[in-house]
């Protein structure tokens, strides 16, 4: 190569190589007014500050750097700073912007007279000093702005884009705080016309509109000559307002012909091109055309698409932007920036711009610069405008290197836990000296990952008086720790085993949560094929964002989790609060239990919707633990709504006797019924009320509740057969789906507003190891006084075996709440009783029909037992009849109870005990 060619060469390399110069702080600069300021500017060569350097402010030049001091700052200070190389051959820079607060300074104008070129991007410098404050608290103001599409920049001001002549005037930036508007001072801003001979609309070429909105198209030609305008689209019920204006400058002649369709009702068939044509009247051979399309959509929307990766991984002192692309109609959008770290949510819209793209297209783009441990998390973006909105999560996680622990078990079994991201790989040496620094041997080790950051490997050593030593790597370091060994005799060391095994053996002895509920796929006869949940899909359309939660109370919780109350904000009608119940396992849950929850909310969405089970409403099953949201019952569970009305019912019947003597219904049985439970009156009968008018809840209950009046109200025998019936209606849908319970008990239904019964599954948020109604078998405690024999004796299932504990959910709920078997103790005499078709005696306030279908439900042979359909007709017979028939038969009621009380003469002779079977 020619020595002067390469000479040219490096002197261009070196050039080219300098690098941008850099400034220190890096980050936006946040300060309040009266404090100071200091900018370190420093590059490869000699570096100046380009903006206009005020006089009060200090300047120091120190070889290749220049620092710029600026004492008792005021918001005038606010702005860009930006540095670049004295040499004009490079054009690097650095900037930073500084936000001066001053307390109702809240604007500085950078000019007061703009001028723009028609149809070009305009910016209104009026820049903020406060960046706390909220982008929908700020706003441009002016009679010229004529639907102007407008875009704010924190460190700029407000840009007009694509101005038009008639945004020509006086324009105020304005900002509300604390319930006050702060104002800027007044800018003008001056439009120059472009060329004439031309033909253009003056809205955008892509049109949207919902069905039902007006829409309007203004096409402007202008031309020295008369121009014309005419036009082809697809609406036909349309008008057309046409102007034309005459104008001179600097002699020039200019007509402008304006011509405006108007579609004040858009529909489907409205949507298509719509073409303007303009022409010279003179010579229509000389024409233009300009065409637009517009869109009929039938709602808003607010759609994002994201081209990176949402898993961003960096290490420390990186930098990274997180880019969202943002396609919305209407286009007037609130936006906002969240970074969740710990548990702790922070707005970082500060760092965040939203830019233009069009229209209705925008690009939302956060920018971490430098990042710090403390900054890792979830980056959430949300954006919505009147009619709909959307968000989405960047999980940003930082790469560190590996820190190791070594654990001793026992003298011989070590654990050796390296945590660090990525998962760090683990090797064990063993060494013949006191450290491992001379020579290392590998050795044999069993590994196990226990979280994604985090793995552990166990090592049993046989010899004795050595070291051994741990490393851990990944890609961005390693660590290691070394530990001298001295083996134990080996009678201890059996000692230790057997109390490892014994440990293990209490340890799966420990229940575990399972999902009661269970789908089945029907065989031939009456097999089944249970489908495991797991397998079941899982539709995202169930997702909800978690921040959209705001927590209450705890409603219950268990061993494995919890159920909360929680408002979702855009949950309920028209996107309003609604009042929710949310699942969620405790923060120890391993992964059987949370694979148990996710079975859960499978089974939940494949359901369905029916107004007697708690239905599922949405879940959050990314960017943190699994949440369940579902309807919220006011009232809670059946068993405990029951037991608090029995004491009134009782205190309500028997204070009012006299009063109810004269009443139009009687009901003896009844009285009678109520009489057993208080034996303080004997010979007066008891007035039945109508049932009340209960209004149902289709969905969760609202976040402003009304008054409760059915919580005030006793319960009658319409009420008894009513939730009877409700609980038929869900367990028929539930069995139309294929789903067995496996726990029909009326702690498992709840009780919503009017009365409405839904059936649940309560036990994840059930102390279970302290509930006496549930039995330990194996490693899960069993309802054992509510299950079928089948299902006690056989472990076997079904729909049936459901029919027998709905049967003894009955008997709960005409005894006000009682636990079944009164008195009876759990041991073989019980089940021997259970095998040999012993059913209990009528509930207290059951009439006789209601106590034949419960003995039905009980009957040993599962195929003689009535469909859930059977017992809702049954049931509703029972209550249509409540209406019609005649109370004042009092004979006929009191034969009805005698034949009940002969029943209860057949039973066995049993004592009060416990309620445990342990199996």
């Amino acid at each position: 190569m020619h020595p002067a060619l390469l000479a040219l060469l490096i002197t261009t390399n070196i050039r080219y190589g300098l690098g941008t110069p850099v400034i220190e702080p890096s980050d936006n600069v946040v300060v309040d007014a009266g404090s100071s300021i200091k900018l370190s500017c420093s590059g490869n060569q000699t570096v100046k500050w380009s903006s206009k350097i005020k006089k009060y402010w200090g300047l120091k030049q120190m070889g290749t750097s220049s620092v710029l001091e600026i004492n008792q700052t005021s918001y005038r200070d606010t702005g860009t700073f930006t540095c670049s190389y004295n040499d004009t051959t490079l054009t690097d820079s650095a900037s930073v912007h500084v936000f001066v607060k001053e307390g109702g300074k809240y604007w500085l104008n950078q000019g007061y007279r703009i001028l723009a070129k028609e149809n070009s991007d305009v910016l209104i410098p009026c820049l903020i000093t406060d960046p706390s404050i909220p982008l929908s608290h700020i706003s441009l103001t002016s009679p010229s702005l004529n639907k102007a599409n407008v875009s704010f920049d924190y460190q700029k001001g407000f840009t007009i884009h694509a101005a038009q002549m008639q945004n020509e005037g006086k324009y105020t930036c304005q900002a509300t705080v604390n319930g006050k508007v702060f104002k800027a001072s007044e800018i003008s801003l001056f439009v120059n016309p472009e060329t004439r001979n031309s033909l253009s609309f003056s809205e955008p070429i892509e049109q949207i509109r919902i069905q039902g909105e007006s829409f309007s198209l203004t096409c402007i030609a202008s031309s020295p000559q008369d121009p014309s305008i005419s036009w082809e689209h697809p609406a036909t019920n349309f008008s057309v307002v046409s102007d034309q204006k005459f104008s001179s400058e600097d002699k020039i002649e200019n007509w402008t012909d304006i011509s405006t369709l108007i579609v004040h009702h858009v529909n489907m068939a409205d949507a298509g091109n719509y073409t303007c044509t303009g022409f010279n009247s003179k010579d229509r051979s000389k024409q233009r055309q300009v065409s637009t399309s517009l869109h009929v959509i039938e709602k808003g929307y607010v759609r994002l698409n994201v081209s990176q990766d949402g898993r961003v991984e960096l290490k420390t002192g990186e930098s990274a932007q997180l880019m969202v692309q943002i396609e919305a109609y209407p286009s007037q959008l609130s936006w906002v920036w969240l970074h969740e770290h710990h548990g702790n949510i922070s707005n970082v819209s500060s760092h965040g711009t939203v830019q233009s793209n069009g229209h209705y297209r925008n690009l939302s783009i956060l920018t971490l610069n430098r990042i710090q441990e403390n900054e890792e998390g979830s980056y959430t973006f949300f954006v919505n405008n009147s009619r709909a909105n959307a968000s989405y999560t960047f999980t940003v996680i930082l790469k560190r290197p590996p820190q190791v622990e070594i654990i001793r078990l026992f003298n011989s079994t070590f654990i050796c836990s390296a945590s660090g991201y990525p998962l760090p790989t683990i090797e064990w040496f063993q060494c013949p000296h006191d450290s491992c620094k001379i020579s290392k041997e590998p050795m044999a080790e069993d590994h196990s990952q226990t979280k994604k950051t985090k793995v552990e490997s166990l090592l049993r050593v046989t010899q004795e008086n050595i070291t051994v030593r741990c490393e851990a790597s990944n890609t961005v370091g390693e660590d290691h720790q070394e530990i001298v060994i001295s083996v134990i005799s080996t009678s201890l060391a059996c000692i230790l085993l057997v109390a490892i095994f014994f440990l293990y053996y209490k340890y799966r002895q420990k229940p575990k949560f399972e999902v009661r509920w269970q789908i089945i796929q029907p065989c031939e006869g009456n097999n089944y094929i249970c489908i495991d949940p797991t397998q079941l899909p899982y539709n995202d359309k169930w997702e909800f964002p978690r921040i959209n939660l705001q927590f209450g109370k705890t409603l219950g919780a268990g061993a494995f989790g919890k159920v909360m109350e929680a408002t979702a904000l855009g949950l309920g009608k028209d996107e309003s609060a609604l009042r929710v119940a949310v699942k969620m396992l405790k923060p120890s849950a391993n992964t059987d239990e949370v694979e148990a929850l996710m079975s859960e909310l499978k089974i939940l969405s494949h359901l369905g919707n029916h107004e007697n089970i708690v239905n599922l409403l949405g879940a959050c099953t990314h960017g943190g633990p699994i949440l369940v949201i579902t309807e919220y019952c006011h009232h809670g569970d059946l068993m405990n709504f029951l037991r608090k009305k029995a004491e009134a019912i009782n205190n309500i019947f028997i204070a009012s006797l006299e009063e109810q003597q004269n009443g139009d219904y009687k009901n003896m049985s009844m009285e009678q019924k109520y009489l057993q439970s208080n034996s303080k009156t004997t010979d007066s009968y008891i007035e039945m009320r109508p049932a009340p008018s209960h209004t149902k809840s289709n969905q969760g209950d609202s976040l402003i509740d009304g008054e409760d009046t059915d919580d005030n109200l006793p319960l009658d025998l319409y009420d008894l057969l009513n939730f009877s019936f409700q609980v038929a209606q869900g367990m028929s849908f539930l069995s139309s789906k294929n789903c067995i319970h496996r726990d029909v008990a009326a702690r498992n239904v709840l009780v919503s507003y009017g009365r409405v019964a839904k059936i649940c599954d309560f036990g994840l948020a059930r102390d279970i190891e302290n509930d006496s109604n549930y039995v330990v078998k194996g490693n899960a405690r069993l309802p054992v006084k509510w299950m079928a024999p089948e299902s006690i004796f056989d472990c076997v299932y079904t729909v049936q075996s459901d029919v027998w504990s709905y049967g003894i959910l009955l008997w709960e709920i005409f005894s006000l709440g009682r636990s079944p078997y009164p008195g009876i103790v759990v041991n073989r005499k019980f089940y021997k009783m259970v095998k040999e078709g012993y059913k209990m005696d009528c509930p207290d306030y059951a009439p006789l029909e209601i106590y034949r279908i419960m003995k039905t439900c009980w009957d040993l042979e599962p195929t003689q037992r009535p469909t859930f359909n059977q017992i809702s007709g049954l049931i509703n017979k029972q209550m249509n009849l409540l209406y019609n028939q005649d109370y004042a038969n009092i004979s006929q009621d009191q034969q009805q109870d005698q034949n009940c009380a002969e029943d209860k003469n057949n039973v066995y002779s049993v004592s009060k005990g416990n309620n445990y079977q342990f199996c």
